[in-house]
């Protein structure tokens, strides 16, 4: 049956409209799974540059030792990885933080060092009550133990020690220090004490470094007695290593050696005084300290 020219127009014009539809339809599902196609390549070469990195778990402060425990492994792509990034074996025992690290620094070989500080087998922690402290000093930071002579000469004893203060009930000892000393630097921090107490005006005080992961340690100026010299050299304890590069410091410094002798000399009358006065004051310290340590734990 005939169709008159009004339906076979509508008829076509569905028909046109129905095919672009679909053509349309069919562009649009090929654009999506194209697009869906590239993310998944862009996905897939993201993951292909991705890689492990280690980021810190807590602050680290310039000079504070980065334990495995500050640390976890994280996959990040290799754009904000730096090219130097560390492994999980550059982080030993003695590795510090050269500078002030937040959370979640991603570590690089460049921000750690090795500490200086060396545990040998005549490494021991000592006391001392008798060094005078900084206003504001906290447990491991860095310093210098510098002798101050009346005269107003000024020497490095030891150098670069990372100290505590000890604790009772979570107060810091006002005027006690610990520091992690070999044998050498026992016996000239004994020497400098005692000619400490003999030269009234002089003071044996705390020298902070600024930046202890970035400064390297100073080379010790003063000179001990010739007595403590000889002793150190016979001292089977000290590496002969140690004792070599001792002797050869403190023939090279003979001038040093004159000048404190000289400081000393004026108190020749009085050096038995002083000493025993001071180790008094000492002594009297180290119970005042020991007392409030054991009140605490009644």
């Amino acid at each position: 049956m005939a169709k008159n020219p009004m339906q076979r127009k509508a008829r076509n014009s569905f028909i046109l409209g129905m095919f672009v539809t679909l053509v349309i339809t069919g562009v649009i599902i090929a654009f999506l799974i194209f697009r869906l196609i590239n993310i998944n390549n862009v996905h897939k070469e993201k993951q292909q540059e991705s890689k492990d990195a280690y980021v810190l778990t807590t602050d680290i402060k310039s000079g504070d030792n980065i334990k495995l425990e500050n640390v976890k492994k994280v996959e990040v792509t290799t754009e904000i990885v730096p090219n130097n990034s560390i492994t999980l074996m550059q982080i030993e025992e003695d590795t510090i933080a050269k500078i002030d690290l937040k959370q979640g620094t991603i570590l690089s070989s460049d921000m750690i060092t090795k500490s200086e500080e060396k545990t040998t087998n005549d490494t021991r922690i000592q006391e001392y009550n008798m060094i005078l402290l900084p206003s504001q000093i906290n447990t491991n930071e860095y310093v210098d133990i510098r002798l101050r002579l009346p005269s107003g000469l000024d020497y490095i004893v030891v150098s670069k020690k990372k100290i505590e203060l000890p604790q009772v009930l979570g107060i810091d000892s006002e005027n006690t220090i610990l520091l992690k000393l070999n044998e050498s630097e026992i016996q000239t921090m004994s020497n400098a004490i005692v000619e400490n107490y003999i030269m009234e005006g002089s003071i044996l005080y705390v020298s902070k470094y600024i930046e202890p992961g970035l400064q390297n340690s100073s080379i010790p100026t003063y000179v001990p007695s010739i007595t403590v010299q000889e002793a150190i050299r016979q001292n089977s304890n000290i590496t002969v290593e140690a004792r070599n590069a001792l002797i050869t410091r403190f023939n090279e410094s003979v001038n040093t050696r004159n000048n404190i002798n000289s400081s000393l000399g004026v108190y020749n009358n009085k050096a038995q005084d002083n000493i025993e006065k001071s180790i008094e004051d000492e002594v009297n310290k180290a119970m005042q300290e020991r007392k409030k340590y054991l009140d605490a734990l009644k």
